[in-house]
């Protein structure tokens, strides 16, 4: 059963939670079919966030509103259902590697042009996904169309991290004491009192706390070290942005506006939305419907 819940809820299946492999990982993804009469628009390819216990599960209540094409949302290396990271014994080179597993998944399943969604801090995913060219990729002919919700800032994202701030900041999360902070941070109660403060109390449903606290514990805690480390600020991906070819929609929540210079972004679109810093969850029906028209035009 899907992740909804609350009065009025449509409650249908959860999407198939499928597996494919990449570079020695074993990764997961749910997929849902296209809506009858949708078969031949472009697929979503979702992005999900990365903090405590999340995963592509926060896509549920999305997908379970979304009346357009197929619908794939992959677990990130070190997420949810995938493969375990564990940094001492492989490390990873962020946020490509990521990318490389979705890419690896729009290889072996999607194989069409694709509508790429990302959620927050994540954006460097998508940005990348659209936007990098190699011998075994094309963002221009895999990516038709990128959505970046709820991204950081302008600067935040064209602003590299010193990496003497990098290394510290992940040693000191890396450590006994960062790691026994986490822990903490995993409980029930901290859960629920975070989830408060991003979500409100209006969204944070059983349905969101109990995946959050499923998917939590020390063989999940690599990617979240990594990210709020500021792993995925190591560099500025000003060049990226800047040249994106696909139409790009960046979706705001009314309370959370984005700062000056997204417009930089070529064929840019910027719409807000009821909602905040989650708006997949806290207003899938607006999030549906603005994607969809974006889509469609």
């Amino acid at each position: 059963m899907g992740l909804l819940s609350g009065a009025g809820s449509a409650l249908l299946s959860a999407p198939a939670l499928n597996f494919y492999h990449h570079d020695g990982w074993r990764l997961a993804f749910r997929h849902r079919p296209a809506a009858k009469g949708h078969e031949q628009d472009a697929p979503l390819l979702l992005i999900h966030p990365v903090g405590v216990g999340l995963s592509a599960w926060f896509w549920e209540r999305m997908m379970d509103r979304w009346d357009g094409g197929a619908v794939y949302a992959p677990d990130l290396i070190g997420c949810g259902a995938s493969d375990e990271w564990a940094p001492d014994e492989r490390g990873m080179f962020l946020p490509l590697d990521w990318s490389r597993g979705v890419e690896a998944l729009w290889q072996q399943h999607v194989r069409q042009p694709c509508v790429v969604v990302a959620q927050g801090g994540l954006a460097p995913v998508g940005v990348q996904l659209a936007a990098r060219e190699a011998d075994d990729w094309s963002g221009a002919a895999a990516v038709s169309r990128l959505v970046l919700a709820a991204p950081p800032t302008w600067a935040d994202m064209t602003t590299a991290v010193p990496e003497a701030d990098l290394r510290r900041n992940y040693d000191a999360l890396r450590s006994p004491l960062g790691d026994a902070a986490l822990g903490t941070i995993e409980s029930r109660w901290a859960i629920r009192t975070f989830s408060d403060l991003f979500l409100g109390k209006d969204h944070l449903t059983q349905a969101w706390l109990e995946a959050a606290v499923a998917g939590c514990g020390q063989p999940r805690r690599a990617p979240i070290q990594a990210f709020n480390a500021g792993l995925l600020q190591a560099r500025s991906f000003e060049p990226e942005l800047t040249s994106l070819r696909q139409p790009t929609l960046v979706l705001a929540g009314r309370r959370t506006p984005i700062a000056a210079g997204i417009g930089r972004v070529r064929t840019c679109r910027l719409e807000t939305i009821r909602g905040a810093n989650v708006l997949p969850w806290e207003a899938p029906a607006e999030t549906c419907a603005t994607i969809a028209k974006f889509c469609a035009d």
